[in-house]
Order: structure tokens, then C-alpha cells, then sequence
């Protein structure tokens, strides 16, 4: 990529930032490496950029921004909140390394500062208010964050541990139930099913959106 620094706009630098985040992790954005990538020197960089750290905040602002424009789907509010919550999930899914970034700073919750007020808003418009509203709120977000904590940790083909055990010393297990077990956990299908229980307990009262 070969931009003049003329040319050059924070938007570019930021980018290219994201881009080598997401190749090589934290450890591979270096001022000098985002300069070779942008194609121009190192001051021009800092110029548009600031500092690494300020690169850094600038990069955790940026997506704190995006996933806060996320917007519902649905016609009554557990659609609503279940849609907004998904697509906040596949955005994390979609920048983990964006999200260790945030985490690193002291400031992994933070990034959902903006996606919190847009989800208050929907529990407002749901009908749902006060010490309610605050419970449903922080309900919400820890489900979600933990859930992406615990994904975070996990292998890709993860299976419940003990499974193969389980078979050999219990008899009267479901032979059906071992082989599902063995075969790995569906995690988007738990993250749905705990989610949607979770919502329609939550706003079991909750009007529905026209």
C-alpha cells in the first residue's frame, strides 16, 4: 500500500492499524511497521496518529463507536434485544484481537459504553423502567461478556470434559446423550437458547413494538 503523506488521513492510518491487529496481534503494531505499511515515514504516522498509546485509545474509540450503531430487528422487544445482543457477539467474534486490545488497556468493558445506551433505550421502549431496567440491563451485558470470556478460553472443538468416562463407568448413561457429548458443544446454539430464556423472563411483561 503506497499512499504520499499528503494523501494521508487518520481514517488510513487507522485502518492500516486495524489490518495488522488483526494479522499479527498487539505485539506486531509498531509505529515504524504501520509506517512501512502505509508507505510513508514514521513522523508522518505520529502526525495523524499521535503516539502509539493514543493509537492505541484511538483504535478502542473507533470500534466503541461501530458497535454502538448497532440496531434491532424484530417485531416485539425479545427480538429486538435478542437481534442487537447477536450482533454484537458476531462483531466481538469477528475483532478478537480489537477486543484484547481493549482488554489489555483496563478498558474491555468500555468498548460496549455506546451498545449499553442503544440497548437502554430499547428496555425503555419495551415499557421496562427503574430498578427493573437496571436489572434487565446488567443481565444482558453479563451474559453476553461472559459468554465471550468463556468462548475466548475454549478450543475450537471443545467437548465437556469427562464424557469418554462417563460411558465407560455409568451403565445406565444415555448412550445417545455420550455420542452428542463426544460430537462438541453447538455454542452459538447455547448462547441462542440461554439468551431467549433469559429475554423472555426479563421482559415477560414488556409491550410490543409496533
Amino acid at each position: 500500500m503506497n499512499r504520499t503523506a499528503r494523501g494521508m488521513t487518520t481514517e488510513a492510518v487507522l485502518a492500516a492499524a486495524t489490518d495488522i491487529l488483526e494479522r499479527d496481534g498487539l505485539l506486531g503494531l509498531s509505529m515504524r511497521r504501520l509506517a512501512a505499511e502505509l508507505g510513508v515515514s514514521t513522523s508522518t504516522v505520529y502526525w495523524h496518529a499521535g503516539t502509539r498509546d493514543q493509537l492505541l485509545d484511538k483504535l478502542i474509540e473507533q470500534i466503541t463507536d461501530e458497535l454502538g450503531r448497532v440496531r434491532p430487528k424484530g417485531k416485539d422487544p425479545v427480538e429486538r434485544i435478542g437481534s442487537m445482543i447477536r450482533s454484537l457477539l458476531n462483531e466481538v467474534r469477528a475483532r478478537p484481537q480489537l477486543i484484547s486490545l481493549s482488554a489489555t488497556r483496563g478498558r474491555g468493558e468500555a468498548i460496549f459504553t455506546k451498545a449499553q445506551v442503544a440497548l437502554a433505550h430499547e428496555l425503555a421502549a419495551a415499557g421496562v423502567h427503574g430498578e427493573d431496567a437496571a436489572f434487565a440491563l446488567s443481565t444482558i451485558l453479563f451474559h453476553l461478556g461472559g459468554f465471550v470470556l468463556l468462548e475466548h478460553s475454549l478450543s475450537h472443538d471443545y467437548r465437556v470434559r469427562g464424557v469418554t468416562r462417563w460411558a465407560e463407568e455409568d451403565r445406565e448413561l444415555d448412550p445417545a446423550m455420550s455420542a452428542g457429548l463426544r460430537r462438541g458443544v453447538d455454542l452459538d446454539r447455547v448462547f441462542d437458547f440461554t439468551l431467549g430464556a433469559i429475554l423472555r423472563d426479563l421482559l415477560s411483561g414488556a409491550t410490543s413494538v409496533p
